[in-house]
């Protein structure tokens, strides 16, 4: 089953409202979410286990060494797990 851009970006923006309520409205596909200050390194750790219950499973992608808190790559990652 695929996922299109829009679903990848719809289940980001559920989890960072999950995280934090209003962070949605502050992204797109180029936000970083660390650099650009939308979460803290404490809020990734949330962040990630919100995407993961919404998507339904772990996303291998992303482990302890995971930094690339870019929006366009978190896509990316979505997308290859609903391969």
């Amino acid at each position: 089953m695929s996922m299109s851009n829009e679903q990848a970006l719809e289940l980001i923006k559920a989890a960072l409202e999950k995280t934090k309520a209003g962070l949605s409205s502050k992204i797109d596909g180029n936000t970083h979410l660390i650099k650009d200050k939308v979460i803290d390194s404490l809020d990734s750790m949330n962040f990630m286990f919100e995407l993961e219950e919404l998507h339904g499973s772990q996303l291998d992608a992303i482990d302890e060494t995971f930094d690339d808190y870019r929006v366009c790559r978190l896509v990316e990652i979505l997308q290859a797990a609903a391969a």
